[in-house]
């Protein structure tokens, strides 16, 4: 039988079903707001000027790259300023299911093998026990209620004759809504209009963007959102699920309740209204031009082949293509700037939908006793590395938002910032700890409580992700390095090189080092949850 199996198992029979809450200390139980947003890259007002980073690129002038940080998420830097905010915060995988699956389980890819998203992860036989973060509260007196994408998908769904529970409602929730998601329309039709650059590639799903002609507040992304804040502002909130049934949620009294909300955008397809495109002229990209062409073509000479294999004919050769057929020689260009605004536009449509329960919070009843936890699952390229969209183990798609406003200790996390490196992998056991509930046996990752409690210490150097079956990344304070499954490597100092332009690992002279850090990427996946109890 499998470790991590075993380890599953016996949580299941000698904790869950027999633990009571241990409290820390006096005081009652701090309540949760969960919210993740889906593919929010680290493009936030706050790190446009963190080396490296891509908008640095696209809007040269600083003072230009200044005003359009203002206006991709002002609700989020606001909550930002309320919060302590992780500056390098990193994802367990660069895409959404395995990401949250680590996150909400405690166990990370390499060793459940789940990797895509083909089925619900308890079809998995090292997941079929698995208990998961709000499955554990709520074992432990917690009222857990949650609606849209906080697991992969928030809905049933029925594939190849197995029901895919894919929120997990059957274990994880008091009270789940399912609901649709993005910014379809809640009532009635939504009529939509798509750019003529966008590409809609036929073998690449929702690839598309353009604009839609309903009020924001009608769309569904706003809709789960308004729950979420309904809640938050008087303890009970109406709403009508995507099967049309009628459900009144009453927060109950006296009871500490987890209460998760997804926002689906800056998911493709980014679907927007026109006003928010206009927030992002494609005549400021001064940077996208023909040499930032040059530069990205230039950077894939001396990755090892399984990475020029993963990038040749991808989605930005074809934009490539695409470009030169719609548009002429330069084409691309233009599509690339295309690409670039609806996305900027969609992080700006799920900043709106989040401003109403930034505000439902700070006027909320339950206010000095919620921390709210803001995540996204991973980050997005928008082109470096001659790469679009996630699933990759470079810094842009691996790279996620995180910020934790914790009011029962505000002089250490409110309007702060920490540099140190952090994993989503640590959210589980952090909000366990915060709840005074017994660590699980079986979870990996680090408690955070040190860093909220004083975010300039010095932290653990080191957080792994995953994206396949022997494709690993280590990123440290000093390195980023991949490792392929057929052996190939990345290893770049992102201190001396943040844009991972030079790949230390095609340089003979670097195979030392090389071998270095390897060996520490060994014994990050050979870490058992026994590391992260003994070294805390």
């Amino acid at each position: 039988m499998p470790r991590s199996l075993v380890f599953f198992r016996l949580f299941v029979l000698t904790v869950v079903l027999t633990s009571g809450i241990h409290l820390s200390g006096a005081g009652t139980r701090p309540n949760f707001l969960f919210v993740s947003v889906d593919d929010l890259n680290h493009y936030l007002a706050p790190l446009l000027e963190q080396e490296g980073h891509f908008l640095q690129k696209v809007y040269p002038d600083p003072a230009v790259r200044a005003e359009v940080g203002k206006r991709i998420a002002p609700n989020l830097d606001r909550l930002k300023a309320q919060s302590l905010f992780f500056r390098r915060a990193m994802t367990p995988s660069p895409l959404c299911g395995p990401a949250r699956t680590a996150l909400m389980t405690g166990v990370p890819a390499h060793l459940t093998g789940y990797y895509q998203h083909d089925m619900h992860f308890r079809f998995y036989d090292t997941l079929t026990d698995a208990v998961t973060l709000p499955q554990y509260l709520k074992a432990n007196g917690y009222y857990t209620v949650g609606i849209s994408k906080l697991f992969h998908k928030g809905r049933w769904e029925e594939r190849e004759g197995k029901l895919n529970d894919w929120a997990d409602t059957q274990y994880s929730w008091s009270t789940w809504i399912e609901s649709g998601a993005g910014t379809g329309a809640v009532h009635g039709e939504r009529q939509v209009t798509r750019d003529p650059l966008s590409p809609n590639f036929p073998d690449a799903a929702h690839y598309n963007w353009g604009t839609f002609d309903i009020p924001i507040e009608n769309t569904r992304d706003y809709h789960n959102v308004k729950f979420a804040a309904d809640l938050m502002a008087r303890g009970k909130a109406d709403i009508t699920d995507s099967h049309g049934k009628s459900h009144h949620v009453v927060l109950p009294e006296g009871e500490p309740f987890f209460l998760g909300c997804g926002v689906f955008m800056p998911h493709l397809p980014w679907y927007v209204p026109q006003e928010l495109l206009d927030r992002f002229p494609r005549e400021e990209m001064e940077g996208i031009n023909e040499a930032l062409l040059e530069w990205v073509l230039e950077d894939v000479k001396d990755f090892p082949e399984e990475a020029l294999k993963e990038v040749t004919g991808s989605d930005f050769d074809r934009f490539i293509e695409l470009g030169e057929a719609r548009l002429g020689d330069g084409g691309v260009l233009e599509l690339w700037k295309s690409a670039l605004q609806a996305y900027l536009a969609s992080i700006t449509y799920a900043d709106i939908c989040l401003g109403q329960l930034i505000d439902a919070y700070e006027n909320s009843p339950y206010r000095d006793n919620t921390i709210f936890i803001l995540w996204s699952d991973h980050g997005w390229h928008l082109g470096e590395k001659k790469h679009f969209r996630k699933h990759q183990m470079w810094e842009a798609a691996n790279h996620c938002t995180l910020m934790i406003r914790d009011p029962r200790i505000p002089e250490t996390t409110q309007g702060l910032e920490t540099d140190a490196l952090v994993s989503l992998q640590d959210l589980y056991p952090t909000i366990v700890k915060m709840a005074g509930l017994a660590r699980p046996a079986h979870i990996h990752g680090w408690d955070l409580d040190p860093l909220l409690r004083n975010p300039e210490m010095t932290w653990k150097d080191g957080v792994l992700m995953t994206i396949a079956k022997g494709k690993h990344s280590l990123r440290t304070d000093q390195y980023k390095y991949i490792r392929y499954p057929l052996g190939g490597k990345e290893l770049y100092d992102m201190k001396a090189d943040p844009f991972q332009n030079i790949n230390l690992a095609a340089l003979e002279e670097q195979q030392g080092l090389v071998g270095r850090v390897d060996k520490q990427l060994n014994a990050f996946l050979g870490r058992s949850p026994e590391h992260y109890q003994d070294e805390e």
